[in-house]
C-alpha cells in the first residue's frame, strides 16, 4: 500500500501535516472543554459547539498520521492486525465527530444551568451546523 514512488517531499511533509493538524485539533477540543468545565466561570460563558467536533477530527488525523509515518517514513506495510485496529479507530473518530458536540452540549447545559446560567437567545447564533450559545 505504501507508494515508494511518491516524491520525497510528500513522504516527509504529509505525516508532519497530519501530526500537527491532529495535535491542533485535540488541543482545541481539550482547551475548550477545560475552559467550560474547569476554569472559574465568568458572568458570560460562550459554548462554541463547533469546537467539540475537533475530538473526532483529531483522532481521525492521528490515525492518518500513524499510517503515513509507518508507510511513508518507515517504508513498512500495515499488518492485518494494525489495519483492522486503525480502521475501527477511524470509524470511532467519525462517530465522535457527530456524537461529541451533542453530548458536550447536553453536559454543558446541565452544568451551567446548575450554576444559575440561562441561554441568551439574542446573543446566541447558529451558522449551518456550528452553534455558539451564550
Amino acid at each position: 500500500m505504501a507508494n515508494r514512488d511518491s516524491p520525497l517531499a510528500i513522504r516527509i511533509f504529509t505525516p508532519i501535516f497530519f501530526i500537527l493538524s491532529s495535535l491542533a485539533a485535540l488541543y482545541w477540543f481539550f482547551f475548550r472543554t477545560f475552559e467550560i468545565f474547569i476554569t472559574p466561570l465568568s458572568p458570560v460563558e460562550v459554548f462554541d459547539k463547533g469546537s467539540f467536533y475537533m475530538l473526532g477530527v483529531g483522532v481521525g488525523l492521528l490515525i492518518l498520521a500513524i499510517v503515513t509515518v509507518q508507510e511513508g517514513w518507515l517504508n513498512k506495510e500495515l499488518s492485518k492486525k494494525q489495519s483492522s485496529f486503525l480502521t475501527k479507530v477511524a470509524i470511532l473518530s467519525v462517530v465522535l465527530i457527530f456524537l461529541t458536540p451533542q453530548l458536550m452540549h447536553y453536559c454543558a447545559n446541565k452544568y451551567l444551568a446548575g450554576k444559575g446560567y440561562t441561554v441568551c437567545d439574542e446573543a446566541s447564533h447558529q451558522w449551518l451546523f456550528v452553534q455558539d450559545i451564550v
